[in-house]
């Protein structure tokens, strides 16, 4: 009879232990990472930032690893690699923030009325969990100004807030 208790303690812990083994290797359960898609907001496109071009542009790949060059919308960073154009005020600044903050990432997409620029590029609304809109943090800083381009217009009004905001601090661009 003991050695059936036994027996039965040792099952129980090796399935026990096998368990938490999956989870930690898969990241789920107690072992769940705090950036998983959990925090996604709400109708986005996880993809995973390859290179920054500048302040406002990227290079990305997304889930079927098709490469995405993506354009924040609703502001404008200053000019660093556009050609025949010198470098401006800020440019350098705004474009080390964005790739400090998004090379070698995972970020979420969100779309608009317009998916697509004349250019090919994806324009979206960069997230980088639920609650941080990367293209809302360059305005607050004052590395990007509000730009409406129509019809991409949903958040015009928190860019708007963000750069009033941005200029009274005197930050960047604004000092």
């Amino acid at each position: 009879m003991r050695s059936k208790k036994s027996l039965t303690i040792i099952i129980v812990a090796i399935v026990v232990i096998g368990v938490l083994a999956f989870q930690y290797i898969n990241h789920t359960g107690p072992f769940k990472q705090s950036g998983s898609d959990s925090e996604a907001p709400e109708n986005t496109e996880k993809v995973y930032v390859e290179r920054v071009v500048d302040g406002d542009t990227f290079v990305a790949r997304d889930a079927h690893h098709k490469k995405l060059k993506v354009r924040l919308i609703g502001m404008d960073t200053p000019e660093t690699v556009k050609p025949n154009t010198p470098v401006q005020p800020y440019g350098k600044e705004a474009s080390n923030y964005s790739k400090k903050h998004l090379n070698q990432q995972d970020v979420y997409l969100e779309y608009d009325k317009e998916r697509e620029d004349r250019y090919g590029r994806t324009l979206a609304y960069v997230w980088l969990d639920q609650h941080t809109m990367f293209n809302k943090e360059l305005v607050e800083k004052g590395l990007a100004r509000e730009k409406y381009f129509a019809p991409n217009g949903k958040y015009r009004d928190v860019f708007k807030r963000a750069e009033q905001q941005a200029k009274k601090e005197h930050r960047n661009i604004w000092s």
